[in-house]
């Protein structure tokens, strides 16, 4: 089973340098040079965030460190589906025997189960580390770089807000739970609200503004983007996106056509 999940693993990455070096489409064209994560894992009882692929049976897991934001690791498993009351588990295996388990909450046992714009994974255990993960009712974006992870979600009045979780502060965080199911850690470095979106043929941002202060969230359609941060028009640091995952309102995704 080793050969087999270094062979995908070996073709998965050969296709990415292919794609990689083709001319890139026209705009309205562009596909995802990189698939979007299976889902995304921002731990809140351990220093990691974890970036979950699936191509079939077969799992990758790519671990990032806090506060360092490095990867530390790569793993690959397989994996069978099992439903439970309420939620689904994904027994994860390698060659040596059991690996773990991910736990995916079904949202119609959420108080509000139209806030679930993202799939509800609230936990994994992997080689016997628990490790329970950030979930915010109607989030747009949960994205990390190599110094922070942030949250682009909705309030229940549609408002947009960016909150920001440093690093640095990883060892003064802890786990605390919202309402509408959240979960989620204090203390955060920046919440801003009454945020803006704009959609353009290359892709989504977002804009926050406070005191002086600009957050803008830029996501590319072909899997890249960038954190800008800047103070009275002036240009502070940017910093590329490591890995996304992003949200859609259940009532947008069954409205139909026009």
């Amino acid at each position: 089973m080793r050969r087999v999940l270094l062979a995908s693993a070996l073709a998965f990455l050969a296709a990415c340098g292919q794609q990689q070096e083709e001319a890139p489409p026209a705009a309205e064209e562009i596909v995802m040079r990189v698939p979007p994560p299976w889902f995304i894992c921002d731990g809140i009882n351990e220093p990691v965030v974890l970036v979950f692929n699936r191509n079939g049976e077969n799992v990758q897991v790519a671990e990032y460190e806090k506060p360092s934001g490095a990867i530390v690791q790569r793993n690959g498993y397989y994996t069978a589906e099992e439903g439970a009351a309420g939620s689904i588990m994904f027994d994860l295996w390698r060659d040596a025997g059991p690996g773990g388990n991910i736990r995916q909450i079904n949202p119609g046992v959420l108080e509000t189960p139209g806030s679930a714009y993202t799939p509800v994974f609230v936990s994994t255990e992997l080689d016997r580390r628990d490790i329970n993960c950030r979930w915010m009712p109607r989030t747009r974006v949960l994205g990390f770089t190599g110094r922070r992870s942030f949250v682009v979600h909705e309030d229940a009045s549609g408002d947009l807000i960016y909150t920001a979780y440093n690093f640095a502060d990883v060892d003064a965080a802890r786990p605390i739970e919202l309402s509408e199911n959240g979960r989620t850690t204090t203390p955060f470095s920046v919440e801003v609200r009454d945020g803006a979106e704009a959609q353009t043929p290359e892709g989504v941002t977002y804009t926050f503004e406070t005191q002086g202060f600009r957050y803008v969230v830029q996501l590319n359609r072909d899997g890249t983007g960038t954190l800008d941060v800047s103070r009275d028009g002036v240009a502070m640091q940017t910093e590329e996106l490591i890995g996304y995952q992003q949200g859609t309102a259940q009532a947008q995704v069954e409205q139909p056509a026009q």
